[in-house]
Parts: C-alpha cells; structure tokens; sequence
C-alpha cells in the first residue's frame, strides 16, 4: 500500500510538471486590467514570471515557446525589449551542447527579429581579431576598408598581416596606418617596418623610417614601450646608418655615427670592430687598435675577429712581435668598465 502511495505521488508530481511545462508553453503574455498600462513595472514583473516558466522548458521547446510569446505581446510592453536576451541564452546553451546549427538558425532569426542588434561588418571585425582569429578579421577588414578607407581596417589588416607573417601586405597597411595617424602615434608600425625592410636589405627605406622614429621621439620613450626596447630599437637604426656610411667609404661620418649607436646599445662588438676598421681605413692605426682592442676583450662573436685584425696591427708596429698586447687589452678592459 505504501508503495502504491510512492508511484502515486510520483506520478501526480510528473503529471503537475508535465502540466506546467505544457502551460508555459502555450500560455499567451498575461493581460492587465483596465487602467493599468501594459508598460507598467507591475505588467513587466509578471510577464518576467511567465519568461521564467518557459526557460525551464527542454530546449527544442523553449525557442518554440519565447518565439510564441514573443509575438503575441504588446510592442509596449517592458519586458519586449529584452525577449531577445532569453533567446541570446537559449543560442549559448546550443552552442554548449555543440548543436552550432540550431544556435546558428536561431541567431538569424533574433537579428531578424531585432535588426538592431544585428553586428556590422567593423564589429565582426574587431570580434575575428580579438578572437585572433586573423583569416577571418583579414577577410572582414579587406571589405571594411574597401568601402570606407577605415583607419581602424588598417590597423588590424597591418596587425593580422604582421600575425600571419604575410610580410608585403604587412607593409603596405602598416604604411596606411602611419599615414592616417602620423608616426608619433603609429610609432609601433613605423618601427615594425624598419627592422622589416633592414630584414629586406632595403637599407635606404630602413634608415627612412629609423629616421621617423628619432624625429618622432628625439628624447622621450613612447607610451607603452619597455625604455630598453626602445634604446635596443634606436640603437639598431643608428648603426644601420653607421654601417651604410662604412659601406660608402665615408668614414669620417661612419666613426661618429657607430658611438652614437654604443650611447643606445653599449657593449656592441660589431660597433668597435668598425671604429677600428674605420679608423684604419683612414690610416689612423693608434685610433684604430684602440676601438679593436674593446671590440676584442668584449668576448662576443666579433671580438676574435677584432683580435685577428689588432694582432695583425700590433705586429706591423713592433717588430712581429706581441709583446706588450696584453696591457693594451687590459686597459681596454679598464675603460670598458669605467
């Protein structure tokens, strides 16, 4: 008998849901009475009550159901504005169960219903490149940018070009992006594209916009750049230009230019190696074993080769002999670390 009484309540317990699921969902939006406004806060809570009978609906029948109430409620009602968020959580909880075709119906449906909410192009956009999703926002960017020349089009065609290490394109929309906001502002690009062309052996379109940086900041660190990022970055631009001066042979402005480099990147072998190098050109052998003698006690992969070349001098001057080189080294050593 007490059995009987379990399966009994059981049954009248799946019969009373069964009841209220089939009632939330047929059930039409409720409807004040005369002289109360259906835009009222008192409307509004009970419609929400009703939107909460139906969200506790099985999936498949809950869109039927918000879809169903939706249309038959007054377009002044509160709660009308927001029917599209309960849809927007039915959407996340198909994509949960990885059902992406039923989220995908019932998101063109809302925007169908609200257009409103409906993203633009720019929008997906910026949401592809946020989600790096760089095939994507290239795709929607190219199209943006077509249409309007959009700044910000340009920026993440640049940025995604640059991700996807498409190195051409990377140049051409990290062009526009300075273009559009001036190289103070674009300074991230304008450095991007003269580490790529030195990369490029296009040292002359290199050094043009080293240049753009050093006019840009004369004496500051941009906004949101590590101060030994930025000196490693001007550092790289100044011996650039050293470097394309010693390869024209004017190394009277060579010498100058490879220790402005050292004031940004100190401990540069490769800039002492050149000094000396510089100087020897010039037949200045004192200047020059002097600048090899720092490049070689640095120890870095330059520094034996600036050994070879100081050995070489050395020995023209005494003799072939050696004797005495190592307190040259030393006081090289001293005056590094002073």
């Amino acid at each position: 008998m007490k059995r009987f009484a379990t399966c009994t309540l059981t049954l009248c317990v799946l019969t009373l849901s069964l009841m209220t699921a089939v009632l939330a969902q047929d059930q039409d939006p409720f409807v004040p009475p005369e002289g109360i406004p259906v835009e009222s806060d008192y409307v509004y809570e009970r419609h929400y009550n009703q939107v909460q009978e139906i969200m506790k609906l099985p999936l498949g029948q809950r869109e039927a159901a918000l879809e169903a109430f939706n249309s038959k409620l007054d377009p002044k009602a509160k709660i009308h504005p927001h029917m599209s968020s309960f849809m927007g959580q039915v959407v996340l909880e198909y994509r949960n169960q990885g059902n992406n075709a039923a989220a995908d119906k019932l998101q063109a449906r809302i925007y169908e219903l609200y257009p409103h909410l409906k993203p633009t192009q720019a929008q997906l956009m910026q949401a592809a490149f946020q989600a790096k999703d760089y095939a994507q926002a290239i795709e929607l960017a190219e199209a943006v940018y077509s249409d309007s020349r959009d700044e910000q089009a340009a920026f993440v065609l640049a940025q995604s070009y640059i991700a996807t290490a498409n190195g051409p394109k990377a140049a051409e929309y990290g062009q526009k992006v300075i273009d559009s906001m001036g190289a103070k502002d674009g300074i991230y690009f304008v450095a991007w594209l003269a580490d790529y062309y030195s990369s490029q052996q296009d040292t002359a379109k290199a050094l043009s916009y080293y240049d753009q940086m050093l006019k840009a900041y004369p004496t500051t660190v941009p906004q949101g750049w590590d101060a030994g990022r930025w000196s490693q970055t001007l550092g790289k631009g100044m011996f650039l230009k050293a470097v394309s001066q010693y390869t024209a042979k004017d190394y009277t402005a060579a010498i100058p230019t490879y220790y402005k480099s050292l004031e940004f990147i100190p401990g540069n072998e490769q800039a002492y190696l050149f000094i000396g190098l510089s100087h020897w050109k010039m037949q200045e052998i004192n200047e020059a074993m002097g600048a090899l003698a720092l490049a070689a006690v640095l120890d870095k992969p330059g520094s034996a080769k600036a050994r070879q070349y100081l050995e070489q001098l050395y020995k023209a001057r005494n003799k072939d002999s050696l004797d005495g080189l190592d307190k040259m080294l030393d006081e090289a050593r001293s005056q590094l670390n002073q």
